[in-house]
């Protein structure tokens, strides 16, 4: 996930060369440059959140043993075709953040700073010894299921980039202006309700049922899939380290929440105790 604002420049590089492009041409520049790792991201995040709730209903009466451990051979009543299914989008996840990685190291800071280096790097070694050692099936379904949040940030990004959001602040004016960010409005809302139902309640209760209710089938996957310890160790503390980050990332979003909420109430409350203020005899005219 990116929290980038786009209308803001990250360093010295992208100051020097937009700073003297007009507005339309630092939009174009921007999406040149930057447009083809959204667009990809966008398309990902779509089919990943299909597939990711797909997996949680076919796994979700799964035994506790294989909603952690995908069995080896096929019998009858087994689950071994949805696990089938997650191992091809665990791939295909496996892909994305590799790409994604190697765009946001060389457009660095643009594409995102140090936290999405260490979420891209985190979830790539959980997928690498999940998908080598065929743990974690149903837990990946409702880890995937937070790409849902990146749908309306890479959203939010194309409508900042592309001038459609609206002017930046409260200074809207024309129709259209208000139209633009009544619609940036409704996406930002999108983003934060799909983010906090997914990457913060969902991942919580997705993590309670694995270390509360499913604490003694993971300790069995050293015997049962050959998991060393250590991995197992590893990919388990991966997974609190991103529920870390998405706790992080959740906190950010409450805070721009906030200050946005702030900003609306006081320019509220400016425009109701002047909007009378050059009225005469309740007319309800101007005074020229």
């Amino acid at each position: 996930s990116r929290l980038q604002d786009p209308n803001e420049n990250r360093d010295s590089r992208t100051n020097t060369t937009t700073a003297n492009l007009t507005p339309h041409q630092q939009a174009r520049q921007t999406l040149i440059q930057q447009g083809p790792s959204y667009f990809v991201s966008l398309i990902h995040s779509l089919y990943v959140t299909y597939r990711g709730i797909h997996h949680i209903s076919s796994l979700y009466d799964a035994s506790d043993l294989e909603k952690v451990f995908i069995t080896r051979t096929y019998f009858q009543g087994s689950h071994r075709p949805a696990h089938l299914e997650v191992a091809k989008t665990n791939i295909i996840f496996l892909s994305y953040l590799l790409y994604d990685l190697l765009h946001v190291i060389i457009q660095y800071p643009n594409l995102g700073k140090i936290d999405t280096i260490i979420h891209h790097l985190v979830f790539a070694s959980c997928s690498a010894i999940n998908g080598t050692y065929g743990v974690m099936p149903f837990p990946f379904g409702w880890l995937i299921v937070g790409e849902a949040s990146t749908i309306f940030l890479n959203w939010r990004w194309f409508l900042r980039v592309s001038g459609r959001g609206g002017k930046r602040g409260d200074n809207v004016c024309s129709s259209g202006e208000v139209e633009q960010k009544r619609v940036l409005d409704t996406v930002n809302s999108l983003f934060a309700f799909s983010f906090f139902a997914t990457r913060i309640i969902l991942y919580s209760i997705g993590m309670i049922h694995l270390f509360g209710f499913s604490l003694e089938e993971v300790k069995q996957l050293q015997q049962l899939g050959g998991v060393p310890s250590s991995l197992l160790g590893m990919t388990c503390g991966c997974m609190f380290l991103g529920w870390g980050l998405n706790l992080l990332w959740g906190f950010k979003i409450w805070g721009m929440m906030v200050r946005g909420t702030q900003r609306k109430r006081k320019k509220s409350n400016y425009d109701r105790e002047h909007s009378g203020r050059f009225n005469f005899g309740g007319s309800g005219k101007k005074r020229n």
